[in-house]
């Protein structure tokens, strides 16, 4: 039986009783709990109508007729045999291997077309950092924010609150996550 929030039996305890292997602890509840008694009545009445609904079977041959409707997939063995799978197969084989053989004999202009790659992207790289940078020095504010960013002082005193303030949060979101320690009174769970 589950003591916390409420100590009524569970769904867990119910399906104990039903196959006799409820707890001790369940028990005592139950001889005085007159709800849970009511909700066991109510279960066994339920658990008694659907004994009586009829069983409903299928036709003779109904597994039959679903089958012959039913298109099976080839295994996929069998699909990559057809000519033109295994033609797509090998033109593939044959264009990596070409690949290969190519770069073998051509490494030096490999490396000087991965050398200008590199250079280009980092070419780009600085340009949009230098950009963003002129941006943002460009806006009105920015002469505000290096002013008060002049000061070691205020900055220390920012990012002190800043480690507060964080501390804090982390402290509130454990406590909010954390069950009661005790059973909450006229809660509905």
């Amino acid at each position: 039986m589950r003591q916390w929030p409420i100590n009524h039996l569970t769904a867990d305890d119910l399906d104990a009783f039903h196959s006799a292997s409820l707890s001790v602890a369940a028990r005592e509840h139950l001889d005085e709990c007159a709800e849970c008694r009511t909700l066991i009545r109510q279960d066994q009445a339920l658990l008694d109508a659907l004994a009586t609904l009829p069983a409903f079977e299928p036709s003779p041959g109904f597994a039959n007729r679903v089958m012959a409707r039913v298109a099976l997939p080839r295994p996929a063995l069998a699909r990559w045999r057809e000519p033109r799978r295994i033609a797509l197969a090998a033109s593939v084989v044959v264009a990596l291997g070409a690949s290969i053989l190519w770069s073998l004999f051509n490494r030096s202009l490999l490396l000087s077309w991965l050398d200008q790659s590199a250079t280009e992207i980092g070419r780009a790289l600085w340009l949009g950092v230098r950009v963003v940078a002129a941006n943002l020095t460009e806006q009105p504010w920015f002469a505000g924010l290096r002013g008060f960013a002049s000061s070691s002082a205020r900055i220390a005193l920012v990012g002190g609150g800043l480690l507060i303030g964080y501390g804090a949060a982390v402290y509130a979101l454990r406590r909010l996550l954390l069950p009661p320690s005790r059973p909450v009174p006229h809660a509905d769970w």
